[in-house]
């Protein structure tokens, strides 16, 4: 039985490291590279199932008939995760993106969607068929937002929790005037909640968490990196981030959210889920990688952070 179902994508992230970007026509050596599981809806799927005891996680999603897909399915096999779902299509290839990262640890992302775009009906039709046995559903902008649109329609019928990660930032959202009336945790970063505003929010996150949320979701979490989060909703208020020695941000929203969502299943209060989730994504930054770095439950009973 899966009690959280993730329905995204899945890409293989080649990553470069190096002083600075390259400029545009500019050719730069990097200092070190490496290849990784990626895409938000895998990475969520990832970062759930490490930080739940039990096997509840299930990843619906589609790969291409390529090296990157075997990759993908080859390596989900030391996860706990229920992919018996997970499509293979031979009408693209599996989704990538190509990360750089510069000394200073800030990122560029460019993602070809590939197979992630096929992702339709038969996603929405595999999650009906399971919904009865369904607790919570997470989903990303990394797939088609109609599909998007389709299983949410499905969760609110079933009253399934939902929770949508807003990135990458889409136009389409704006064409079903209730889409965001169908999440009930919306967990955007700050370019996401701008985006979604139209808007600068320098100084004012809190106010735009308020302002999103009276847009139709229940609860507006907005992720602000090494400054916490700011959230309105059930509950109001803004939660520091924990001290780490950060080597690598890729991914960390995307562990928060896994984190997010099994306490969310596990009936956590509200403030617990959130520190707890965020904890868990300050911890995702300490080593390289994406979906690699992310920390099991005894790497968040084995370390002691504090507060920024």
């Amino acid at each position: 039985m899966s009690h959280i179902v993730i329905v995204g994508s899945a890409n293989i992230d080649i990553t470069h490291r190096g002083n600075r970007f390259p400029s545009p026509g500019e050719t730069l050596p990097s200092d070190n590279s490496y290849i990784s599981l990626g895409g938000k809806g895998l990475n969520q799927s990832i970062a759930a199932s490490r930080l739940s005891n039990k096997k509840i996680v299930k990843f619906i999603g589609s790969v291409g008939e390529d090296a990157f897909g075997e990759k993908i399915k080859n390596d989900l096999l030391n996860e706990k995760l229920d992919i018996s779902d997970l499509n293979t299509t031979n009408e693209d290839m599996t989704g990538n993106a190509i990360i750089y990262i510069d000394s200073d640890n800030n990122n560029q992302i460019s993602v070809y969607p590939g197979a992630n775009s096929k992702n339709g009906d038969s996603e929405v039709e595999v999650f009906s068929n399971i919904s009865e046995k369904v607790s919570i559903v997470m989903l990303q902008q990394e797939i088609p937002i109609e599909t998007n649109y389709k299983i949410l329609k499905v969760a609110k019928n079933k009253k399934i929790i939902t929770i949508l990660d807003p990135g990458p930032p889409k136009e389409e959202f704006r064409n079903f005037t209730d889409y965001l009336k169908l999440v009930d945790f919306l967990t955007p970063n700050k370019h996401e909640a701008e985006y979604i505003l139209g808007k600068k929010i320098n100084g004012k996150e809190l106010e735009a968490a308020k302002e999103i949320r009276n847009m139709g979701p229940k609860n507006v979490i907005i992720t602000l990196g090494k400054d916490g989060i700011v959230f309105a909703g059930e509950k109001v208020g803004r939660l520091p981030s924990y001290n780490v020695n950060s080597v690598d941000p890729v991914g960390s929203g995307d562990c928060f959210n896994g984190a997010l969502a099994v306490k969310i299943y596990e009936k956590s209060s509200f403030n617990d889920a959130l520190n707890f989730s965020i904890f868990a994504s300050a911890l995702s930054t300490i080593n390289q990688g994406a979906s690699q770095s992310f920390p099991k439950l005894e790497d968040i009973r084995n370390n002691d952070l504090t507060t920024n």
